[in-house]
Order: structure tokens, then sequence, then C-alpha cells
């Protein structure tokens, strides 16, 4: 888990998310498990917790690093999060357009479970309106 300032995470949360006003309003809230390469983060997996069900809020791997199983790992990780913290469901959404990570959370062992339609709107910075697909898998 990441022990120093949060803000130090917000360019991996912009990786994950177009909106400031969102990132803003969750950042903060929450455990940031990180990837680290020697001192560098390299990935996070910001997860949250309520009652029995953790949910994975942000996910984002730096580009120059992608597809080396980082991503992975943090999924393990935040699966393993919810096992030691009493939890049975894991969590995460993503824009019905983002087919790449549609496909890596399938691939993973996610199943979709709900469409937010219209989560997506330009009052919460986002350019236009779209639907989340939300995916859950059980620990």
């Amino acid at each position: 888990m990441h022990q120093g300032d949060r803000a130090d995470l917000l360019p991996l949360f912009r990786l994950a998310d177009d909106s400031d006003s969102e990132i803003i309003s969750y950042y903060r809230l929450g455990e940031a498990l990180v990837a680290l390469d020697d001192d560098t983060i390299v990935g996070m997996a910001h997860v949250e917790r309520v009652a029995t069900t953790v949910q994975i809020i942000s996910l984002a791997v730096v580009p120059s690093r992608r597809r080396e199983g980082i991503g992975c790992r943090l999924i393990a990780e935040a699966a393993n999060y919810c096992r030691v913290n009493a939890a049975s469901r894991l969590i995460i959404c993503t824009g019905a357009w983002e087919s790449e990570n549609i496909a890596f959370y399938l691939k993973r062992g996610f199943r979709l479970f709900h469409v937010e339609r219209g989560f997506f709107t330009p009052e919460k910075g986002y350019a236009e309106v779209r639907d989340q697909v939300q995916f859950e898998m059980n620990v």
C-alpha cells in the first residue's frame, strides 16, 4: 500500500480517468495498492471497501510498462486485499467504449453484471454522455 502523499499518484489517476473533478472527489478515499520498480511507482490499483465488496476505483499502469503483467498483478493484489479484509466480491468499472479494458477484465475472471446508462456526463467533467460497464469477481 502506498504510504506517501496521495497527490504523488495523481498522474496515474489521470491515466485511468479523464475527469479531474471526479478524480479530486475520490483520490483520497480508500487505499492505493502500488506496483514498484525499485523506488519508482509503475502502476496503481486504487481500492475502496464497502461491507463485503471492494471496488477498484482506478487501475493504471504507466504506458511504457504496459503488457508486462503489472495490471494482472495489481488485480491479484486487489483480490488479496479482499481476502485479508473479509470481502467476497471485487468490482471494477470502465467506459462501454473501452474495448481493450473490457477484454482485459473478462480475461482476468471478471463477469459483466451491470451497465449504467449515461454515467459519464459533461456535468461530471467528461466530453459527452456515455455508458459505464460494471464487472464483478467473487474472491
